[in-house]
């Protein structure tokens, strides 16, 4: 169920979408190019809705100056020579024509290999076929690693990837972790704070102060991992209840 509201916000009108879910708690999402969503409980009462909204009316506007402020992204071409990120490291493509779709890491280079080298869409597949080939091989070992820093044990129920727009990495209910295959972009120590973020949810699921202290304990320098998050793709800006 969704409902659309606005509001008057430091002089200006805020487009609110509110879609009711099956969550437990209150989220709101600010994006740069479509309106606020507003999630909240299936049987949320409408007065706890309107005191939350309006106890973020000045962080909503913060946050739409602060993603106006933002410079654009540079949209990807997949053209000879553009760079793309791999753990980190800026590669330069490399496009050569092959029977078979391939992709692989040179020195300094990403290395495809297509039927179709200058067809961009077959390009971009094939760049995304080895981020998810590379995250299926790779985030095992690191949630695992990143296990380790738990004094009891964090088993998910199982890990699956996807390309996502606006997350890096979520939990479910059933103790089921996703991640965007995307961050095969980033550097391990980013890689490993959304890992090691996703493992304190399956001990607490809202981002409240247990979540907060447990990611402290296990992850002291998790602000400055979360930085690493920053360039590139970029998801919304998000407060939820506490």
């Amino acid at each position: 169920m969704k409902y659309q509201r606005t509001l008057a916000i430091a002089g200006r009108d805020v487009e609110i979408f509110i879609l009711r879910q099956r969550r437990k708690t209150m989220a709101i999402h600010v994006f740069r190019d479509k309106p606020v969503e507003m999630r909240v409980p299936l049987n949320c009462a409408w007065h706890d809705i309107e005191s939350f909204l309006a106890s973020r009316h000045a962080w909503i506007d913060e946050s739409l100056d602060a993603l106006a402020g933002l410079p654009l992204p540079v949209l990807p071409r997949y053209v000879d020579g553009e760079m793309h990120d791999y753990l980190g490291q800026p590669l330069a493509l490399a496009l050569v024509h092959g029977r078979t779709r391939h992709v692989s890491v040179g020195e300094d280079r990403l290395v495809v290999r297509s039927a179709s080298p200058d067809n961009p869409d077959k390009v971009r597949q094939a760049i995304e076929q080895f981020y998810r080939d590379e995250a299926r091989r790779l985030l095992p070992q690191r949630v695992d690693a990143c296990r380790e820093r738990f004094g009891f044990s964090l088993p998910p129920t199982r890990i699956t990837y996807r390309r996502m727009k606006a997350r890096w990495g979520s939990c479910s209910r059933s103790g089921e972790l996703c991640f965007n295959i995307l961050l095969m972009q980033k550097p391990l120590a980013a890689i490993d704070f959304v890992a090691t973020h996703e493992l304190c949810h399956l001990r607490h699921f809202s981002h409240d102060r247990a979540f907060y202290d447990l990611m402290g304990s296990v992850m002291p320098d998790w602000r400055d991992r979360e930085q690493l998050l920053a360039d590139g793709v970029r998801g919304p800006v998000v407060a939820g209840t506490e």
